[in-house]
């Protein structure tokens, strides 16, 4: 059975893995759409950046709200965490 501190660092581990991709990705979109003057590229690339926004939120939610070993004080139970 998956416990919930487990559950918590794969959604960091995620959040950071996601962290790096789509802050490169979107780094990389605004460069090459900044240079061929190609405005679906630029704003794919801002749309990355709120992406890396998203993940940050997730990373402090799960590293400064919920942090691992406190799942006996959320409230939350066994059967909460079981895939429906």
């Amino acid at each position: 059975m998956i416990d919930y501190r487990r559950l918590q660092w794969y959604a960091i581990a995620i959040s950071i893995a996601s962290v790096f991709y789509n802050g490169a990705e979107g780094a990389l979109s605004i460069a090459f759409g900044a240079d061929s003057d190609s405005r679906s590229l630029v704003f794919f690339g801002i749309q990355s950046g709120i992406e890396v926004a998203s993940s940050i939120i997730v990373l402090w939610r799960f590293r400064k709200i919920a942090k691992p070993g406190e799942e006996a004080a959320s409230g939350i139970s066994d059967a909460d965490l079981r895939y429906a």
